[in-house]
């Protein structure tokens, strides 16, 4: 794929903004940015990265990332919400609002709206007491709140909160070594415990035979244990765990089986891996058994299980990760999966080199960067570097990294707790990463399935170009073959094709963002009767799939506590976010419609101007979080909200999205977003509706025949440079200001080689004393993960 996307997605599941970055430089770089509007609401937010084709593996093989932002409009206000217990279906919710010192914004009216999973809505304002705090109950359904001031009294604000579910049970789960309790045999079994707020908890128990307790265990690492069982016919396994608040459960073990077959592993150092054949009593070996290994898509042994069914493979040979062992038959089918670790001791290293030891501010650093010595000759590396102030930007060691990544949670289902834990190079990381293999599934390959040699639907193609396809059909609604196809764009495309056989055609094109076509079509005769469809992109659709636990709501308060900041810089000079104080007039919102008064939610001209530059489906879904555009089983695309169709309709008409695509941004005047009891009253709709205004005057001009076609697609981005200011100059360096730069420098492209001279980088300190973080990562062209991270000081 030459082609990767970016998405930054918020916790209601809406797209905030979308990019297609394409591939730069001889190294396969990828590198872009999201432009942040300033109505962003402060919070987390996961941002995605995938190309096309990932989605046909679903959204678990997409890369997420945690980002959080901080808008200074927001950092007015903070909230923090303390859950109580849950009565007959209901919990108590205590919000308290406080300025940015602490000040408590007492006898506030504030405005709730609640919204369930099911998409149910319920709007009351409360009076806060003198502590600035609001308690109140809601069903355990609700998932989101918003929260607000009344008339924006004392000042506008707006924040939304997911609720974390309390109404889940402590779970825990357990894993026999190679899928199966089997009779006869000493066999493992891992158990991981995950607490009621959806985070590991630690946990010890007693394992029973029968009534008989045979043996205790306890949890070693993020709730993560194992323990052996004497599996026998004839008797039930059962387990009693205890937290340590000291509630118990109670735990059936699978069946034990007679006839199941199962393997065992065992790794000595990083060396040597040794497996076992295991069976039940009455098991019946099939004539040809094999234990089948593979690593990072590539078979790395195949031996043939005979008795005593024991047997060893060299691990040096392995590339570090996750390896699958499996015991397969001659025709494929899988008896029993493990999966296990190679661990290499020794990475690539680059080595970092100042030139002083001490910087002051607006200093001038240089750093050295080359591939520390012994790496062979061909070894050559493409990597990425930041340096970013740690008083400000705070450095998880145990977030997920390049390292845990590629290497570990990329691979795995489910979700890995502080997975960079297992790269640490802490003694009793290796046990646990052990645990991590057999609590977690495998899911690259379904290896029966491939033996079988079946066929798998990838509706999303691999995006080695960009192209503009569709189909034309005649008068009668039959595909029109062999049409002639003229495309003609802003960026200055023009080209010809034919349409084949079927009616569908297909250019290669490439455009950047924001380009506008006009394509029309004639029959093979050369005549204006037929019609076109443009096909459109199909994504996955948005969903915030980082941990929204009750830790991570508590973690993301804290720091917006610490870090949020009602002020920001511009030009040097530091700008304070006010509140609203004396208002002789208030600027009016201005409608286009009859309905736009009695409108759920609103927005004009100056609202919608704020956002920027996108188009006009992505200005919606950015006004009205919690819109997303679904396709239907036809494959044309609608808006929905809270899982329910919207219906659209454009000055007073209806419309489908196909209009929506190819209205200019500048010309949208107002959006209105109305519930379906509202769509039913005011539209006698039975859905929500969608009303947009716009100007007449800038509809694309249409010559009102539908062989010609005006439409956009989404382009690549066009880079920009990482702004770094430089102080080599008096006037500057002495210059008044402040520079509170957070990142201090970002360079996506950094190559090194053995044997070429050091690369040199250059960049200048902020008026920040303090340390600043040096991380590079990145890759080996032999495929070998690196990762450094080095300091810089820097004193007044």
């Amino acid at each position: 794929s030459r082609f990767i996307y970016a998405d930054l997605v918020d916790q209601r599941d809406s797209l905030m903004a979308r990019v297609k970055i394409i591939e730069r430089g001889a190294t396969a770089c990828f590198h872009g940015h999201i432009p942040l509007p300033t109505h962003l609401q402060q919070g987390d937010y996961c941002l995605r990265g995938y190309s096309y084709y990932m989605q046909n593996e679903g959204e678990e093989f997409l890369f997420t990332k945690r980002i959080r932002v901080i808008n200074p409009q927001d950092s007015r206000v903070e909230t923090r919400i303390d859950y109580g217990e849950i009565r007959n279906g209901r919990r108590s919710i205590t919000a308290r609002l406080t300025d940015g010192v602490g000040v408590p914004f007492s006898r506030a009216f504030v405005t709730f709206e609640t919204l369930s999973a099911k998409g149910d809505s319920r709007h009351f304002t409360m009076r806060a007491d003198e502590n600035g705090t609001a308690s109140f109950r809601v069903d355990t359904a609700v998932r989101n709140i918003k929260l607000g001031f009344l008339d924006g009294d004392p000042l506008p604000f707006t924040r939304h909160v997911h609720v974390s579910r309390l109404d889940r049970k402590t779970d825990v789960q357990f894993f026999p070594e190679g899928g199966t309790l089997l009779t006869g045999n000493w066999q493992h079994v891992a158990f991981k415990a995950i607490g009621k707020d959806g985070m590991p908890v630690e946990v010890a128990g007693e394992l029973y035979q029968d009534t008989t307790s045979i043996a205790t265990f306890s949890s070693m690492h993020d709730g993560m244990g194992t323990f052996r069982i004497p599996v026998s016919a004839g008797h039930r396994f059962s387990v009693k765990t205890r937290l340590p608040s000291g509630e118990e459960q109670r735990w059936e073990l699978p069946e034990p089986s007679k006839t199941g077959i199962g393997i065992t592993t065992t790794t000595i150092g990083d060396s040597l891996l040794l497996y076992r054949v295991i069976a039940g009593e009455q098991a019946v070996f099939p004539d040809d058994l094999y234990v089948f290994i593979h690593s990072a898509g590539h078979v790395m042994g195949i031996e043939r299980a005979q008795r005593p069914f024991r047997g060893k493979m060299n691990l040096t040979a392995f590339p570090e990760g996750i390896a699958h062992v499996l015991l397969v038959d001659g025709q494929g089918k899988v008896y029993s999966e493990r999966l296990i670790f190679a661990q290499k001791q020794e990475r690539p290293r680059v080595r970092i080199l100042q030139d002083k030891r001490v910087y002051g501010t607006r200093a001038r650093v240089n750093l050295d960067l080359e591939l520390a010595p012994g790496w062979s000759d061909s070894t050559r590396g493409s990597f990425s570097i930041s340096v970013t102030d740690d008083s400000q930007v705070p450095v998880d060691t145990l977030e997920d990294n390049i390292l845990s990544n590629l290497l570990l949670t990329s691979e795995l289902k489910g979700r890995v707790h502080n997975p960079a834990y297992y790269f640490s190079g802490n003694p009793a990381a290796g046990v646990a990463l052990d645990l991590v293999m057999m609590t977690h599934g495998w899911r690259r390959f379904d290896l029966s399935s491939i033996v079988r040699g079946e066929q798998i639907d990838r509706p999303y193609p691999i995006e080695r170009g960009q192209v503009v396809s569709g189909k034309v059909e005649n008068f009668w609604g039959r595909r029109s073959k062999l049409a002639n196809i003229i495309l003609i764009s802003t960026s200055g495309i023009v080209q010809m094709g034919e349409a084949n056989d079927a009616g569908n055609f297909s250019i290669d094109v490439a455009f950047p963002d924001s380009t506008q076509f006009v394509l029309q079509a004639l029959s093979e005769r050369g005549r204006r009767g037929v019609s076109v469809l443009i096909d459109k992109d199909r994504f996955l659709p948005p969903h915030y799939t980082l941990p929204r636990t009750l830790e991570a709501q508590r973690d993301e308060e804290m720091f917006f506590r610490e870090h949020g900041q009602n002020y920001y810089y511009e030009n040097g000079e530091k700008i304070y976010v006010l509140g609203e104080v004396v208002i002789t007039h208030r600027r009016q919102q201005k409608y286009h419609s009859v309905y736009d008064y009695q409108a759920r939610h609103y927005a004009d001209s100056a609202a919608i101007a704020e956002i920027g530059r996108f188009s006009a489906p992505e200005i919606i879904q950015q006004l009205f979080p919690g819109i997303i555009i679904e396709r239907d089983e036809e494959g044309i695309e609608y808006f929905s909200y809270l899982n329910r169709k919207l219906a659209l309709v454009a000055n007073n008409f209806e419309e489908t999205m196909d209009f929506l695509h190819v209205l200019p941004p500048e010309a949208l005047l107002s959006v209105a977003l109305f519930d379906q009891q509202q769509g039913t009253m005011l539209f006698g709709k039975q859905t929500g509706v969608i009303n947009v205004s716009y100007k007449f005057g800038f509809v694309p001009t249409s010559p009102g025949r539908p062989n010609i076609v005006p439409f956009t697609l989404l382009g690549y981005q066009k880079p920009v440079e990482f702004y770094v200011p430089k102080y080599d100059v008096d006037s500057i360096r002495l210059a008044r200001g402040h520079d509170a730069r957070r990142t201090i420098y970002w360079n996506p492209v950094v190559t090194l080689a053995p044997g070429k001279e050091r690369e040199r980088l250059s960049f200048y300190t902020a008026d920040t004393p303090g340390s600043y973080s040096i991380i590079l990562e990145g890759i080996t062209s032999e495929g070998r993960v690196c990762r450094e991270r080095y300091r810089v000081t820097v004193k007044p």
